[in-house]
């Protein structure tokens, strides 16, 4: 009856809303309009936790729309056929929350008629909400529901629905345990190659044992669906509370080892008459013995001349038996007929009405990929939408609406939402391998990233020169936005690295040997006049013990160099003026003294300074 359609309101901080709106084929059908403002009052009075809520009902250009909540997430079919067979704590919950939904519509006097996994929508935090009201029927009112019209969908219809007779609560109530069922089992109780094969069944045959199909349920829960869609009304749960009393309670310790629910044969049902019941010269009395105790001969014969009836000869004996004969043949006529009556419009039912399919998923697709998977699905392309996206790229499908998952009518447009790219986002290449100065160049040149947007971490790395990127974050061919404030991350190698040795009690030459056998190449000797010295000694480095360096880094050796004793007084003057800048890490010659002897006589603590300087 109506196209439902995402939106937002503009008026309460952008939030999304539903909106159906009654199809133009429809606009001159007074009751069809009738039908849909009723749905819109009904669910107009019901404001509930579990019922999808109405913020607006009205009329436009002669299009009568609703504007509904929107419910981010799946119908419990959907749900169902994904994670069926549900937990029995699951399928009680979900339950209960459905319930509680009708609890409140039938205090207000509505009835859904056509409770089903389809008008069940499962949000994705969770939460269960009925919806679809769009047949459902103020107990008071009757000008738009007839006797003999079946509503609802026929997997889920209560035998007196499937009879003709007028919905109750209890229909309700029977579809619902249909639904707690299917959760349950994964699968619905009564299937068949037509509405009248699945209706007849509903109101001929018991469910099937649900623990047969799922081992995990216990007697009790199932004892709830069997009592739910019991064929009499008389043995069903006369209100949805009574269900939820005996559906809280059923995995309780105290229900272990109830016994399967059975209900008595109905002997009140309609059943074919055998013949010898209706034949007029059958002796035998019509009315049960055990039921009513037959009056006396004298009785009857009392009866019998209150009526003043008059005795039956042997002609009219003839012409009763052939009345007898001819009214039975027109009632058998009778009740053919309208079994092919009803037989017939049922059928016409079905084959007039257009049957479902399943919208596809078509994202990530081109455009004319996503049009040739929906012809093949049976639908039609409907509206291009462009739209920008972080995630998906140019040209490429976001998503559809309805969106995937979906059951529509065959033949039905689906429109494409399309990405249109994002200026902003970019689709990272491979640095990996590069200079990093050669890098940040290409990132300025073509995207305008500058360098306050790369972090550079320094690892040690014998595989990679110094200054080549290692790794990288985003990586090659994620997305990266130029204006979010998340910056890209490359891993930077500082080369292979090895520790600096001590030099104590060694002369130049060696101490420079053991350095390149660590594999340091830039290593230079600076000899330095040490007054009271020999030559050749080491005393100081640019670098620091004890400490790991790149192998290329260039190390300067200090080294001892003798020099007169003349001048030593003078040297240690002006090395005392650059006392204050020493290195704290190097190593006193004070200590090369103490390792080496008299050899190296004794030096003072300004000329050491000024050797590290």
């Amino acid at each position: 009856m109506a196209n439902v359609y995402q939106g937002e309101d503009t008026f309460l901080d952008n939030r999304k809303v539903a909106i159906k709106v009654l199809r133009s084929n429809f606009e001159n059908d007074n009751i069809a309009i009738a039908r849909f403002q009723r749905e819109a009052f009904a669910m107009a009075e019901l404001s509930h936790p579990n019922i999808v809520g109405i913020s607006d009902v009205g009329e436009y250009e002669n299009q009568q729309y609703i504007v509904m909540e929107f419910i981010d997430g799946m119908t419990l079919k959907q749900y169902i056929n994904e994670n069926a067979p549900l937990s029995n704590d699951e399928a009680i919950s979900i339950t209960m929350e459905i319930l509680s939904a009708m609890e409140m519509a039938h205090s207000h006097g509505i009835i859904h008629r056509d409770l089903k996994p389809q008008n069940v929508l499962v949000s994705n935090s969770g939460a269960v909400k009925v919806t679809d009201f769009g047949i459902a029927k103020a107990l008071s009112e009757t000008s738009l529901t007839q006797t003999n019209t079946m509503f609802g969908s026929v997997h889920y219809l209560s035998p007196e629905q499937a009879r003709g007779a007028n919905a109750t609560v209890q229909s309700d109530i029977y579809a619902i345990g249909i639904i707690l069922f299917e959760l349950l089992t994964g699968q619905i109780p009564f299937d068949g190659d037509s509405a009248v094969a699945i209706a007849l069944k509903h109101f001929q045959e018991n469910i099937p044992s649900i623990i047969n199909l799922n081992h995990n349920v216990p007697q009790a829960l199932e004892n709830v669906v069997i009592r739910a869609t019991a064929k009499d009304m008389n043995d069903r749960y006369a209100d949805v509370t009574a269900m939820m009393t005996d559906l809280a309670t059923s995995t309780s310790l105290d229900r272990r080892g109830e016994a399967k629910l059975m209900f008595k044969k109905d002997n009140n049902e309609t059943k074919i008459m055998p013949a010898n019941l209706i034949n007029p010269y059958d002796t035998k009395p019509l009315i049960d013995s055990k039921a009513e105790k037959i009056p006396e001969r004298s009785d009857r014969s009392e009866r019998q001349s209150k009526k003043d009836v008059t005795p039956i000869d042997g002609d009219d004996k003839k012409g009763k038996h052939k009345e007898g004969k001819k009214s039975r043949k027109g009632l058998i006529a009778l009740i053919i007929l309208l079994l092919l009556l009803v037989a017939g419009a049922v059928f016409a039912w079905v084959a007039l009405t257009p049957s479902n399919t399943t919208i596809p998923d078509v994202s990530n697709m081109s455009v004319s990929e996503a049009k040739s998977t929906l012809k093949n699905s049976g639908l039609t392309l409907g509206k291009e939408i462009k739209q920008q996206s972080t995630d998906i790229d140019s040209g490429m499908v976001i998503k559809t609406n309805p969106q995937a998952g979906s059951q529509v009518r065959k033949n039905s447009s689906v429109d494409l939402y399309v990405s249109e790219g994002n200026s902003n986002v970019i689709t990272m290449k491979s640095y990996v391998g590069q200079d990093i100065d050669t890098a940040l160049s290409s990132l300025l040149t073509d995207y305008n990233i500058t360098s306050d947007m790369v972090t550079q971490n320094l690892v040690a790395s014998s595989s990679y020169k110094a200054g080549t990127i290692i790794k990288q974050t985003p990586a090659k061919g994620d997305k990266f936005d130029t204006t979010g404030s998340t910056k890209i991350v490359f891993e930077v190698s500082k080369g292979e690295e090895a520790e600096i040795p001590s030099y104590k009690g060694m002369d130049a030459v060696s101490y420079q040997a053991k350095l390149e056998s660590l594999g340091f190449t830039n290593v230079t000797l600076n000899p330095m006049d040490t007054p009271g010295s020999s030559s050749g000694w080491v005393f100081g480095l640019s670098v620091n013990v004890g400490e790991s360096y790149a192998l290329d880094t260039a190390i300067v050796v200090n080294v001892t160099r003798a020099v007169a004793s003349s001048s030593s007084s003078s040297i240690s003057s002006s090395s005392s003026d650059q006392s204050s800048s020493s290195s704290s890490t190097n190593e006193s010659s004070s200590s090369n003294d103490k390792t080496n002897g008299s050899t190296q006589g004794s030096t003072t603590d300004s000329t050491t300074q000024s050797s590290s300087n």
